[in-house]
């Protein structure tokens, strides 16, 4: 099962972690180390996935979402969003943007890799 999977996330060893992980797993992973980055992987290519932080610098993760969404091609890819908030008004900001779920950063590897196999399906 190769997917291919965007990963947008500021902390680099978070962004390891999660691209050794999805790689492992046999996916094809492109990184995106703030939203602007990624933004420039929706280029036209085929993506099955966007695994994007909330907080990055230069463009959030809900920001990056609505941006992915406006494209008719992404308009309805599954997107898991990472947040260490438990701000429930910034949740449902993202919400609010169509996201496929969120995960409550620190996780466990099981379930996240729980979480990306249901989007995936």
């Amino acid at each position: 099962m190769n997917k291919k999977i965007i990963v947008a996330e500021d902390f680099n060893v978070s962004r390891k972690i999660i691209v050794s992980v999805l790689t492992k797993l046999g996916h094809t992973v492109m990184e995106a180390s703030n939203g602007l980055e990624a933004v420039s992987l929706f280029d036209g290519r085929p993506v099955d996935l966007l695994i994007t932080d909330f907080n990055m610098p230069e463009m959030n993760g809900a920001e990056l979402i609505k941006t992915v969404r406006a494209h008719d091609e992404y308009a309805y890819i599954p997107i898991l969003l990472l947040t260490t908030e438990v701000n429930e008004q910034k949740i449902k900001m993202a919400l609010d943007e169509n996201i496929t779920a969120w995960i409550k950063k620190p996780f466990q590897t099981d379930e996240f890799l729980k979480i990306v196999n249901k989007a995936l399906r």
